[in-house]
């Protein structure tokens, strides 16, 4: 699979995540505020612990599973797992994109989730924003260095096959 198709497909699957988000923005933000605020209950430190939860994991695991697809596809029958995977690094976003949908959402749905956070889930919001960086970070350092040993593994085997290859 060439690097144009991959990005097409990616492009692809962004656009339906974001068409289908849009879609449910009516309904999902104000569920997700009242799923949290009943989670939380107005305790400082368990919104907290939940902000960060979400926040970390729902930056850093898609970053890593999403290079891993990328690394994948294309390759037999493991293109298969790499699209699964693709999905499953897409559920792990839901909770931080419902967050930032009532944060910035200016609809009727966004309104009400914000009133349901103010009031049930003290800390959560901060405590996402907080997670979301440190999971990019985390995120980041990843792919890196799964990137530096998949760079690392293709050098040496170039350097065995030289050795291997006889002498002219």
């Amino acid at each position: 699979m060439s690097t144009k198709t991959k990005v097409i497909l990616g492009i692809v699957t962004l656009l339906v995540v974001v068409i289908g988000y849009y879609i449910l923005q009516r309904f999902l933000p104000e569920w997700w505020a009242r799923s949290m605020s009943t989670r939380i209950d107005g305790s400082f430190a368990t919104g907290t612990s939940y902000g960060l939860l979400f926040g970390v994991l729902g930056a850093a695991v898609p970053l890593v599973l999403a290079l891993i697809a990328i690394l994948l596809i294309g390759r037999g029958p493991k293109s298969v797992f790499s699209w699964l995977l693709g999905v499953v690094s897409l559920a792990f976003l839901i909770p931080n994109l419902l967050t930032l949908g009532i944060v910035i959402g200016d609809g009727s749905g966004a309104r009400m989730g914000r009133r349901l956070l103010d009031i049930g889930t003290p800390g959560f919001r901060g405590a996402t924003l907080i997670g979301v960086i440190i999971g990019i970070v985390i995120g980041v350092a990843i792919d890196f260095y799964l990137l530096g040993k998949r760079r690392e593994k293709s050098k040496q085997a170039k350097i065995a096959a030289k050795k291997e290859a006889p002498a002219e």
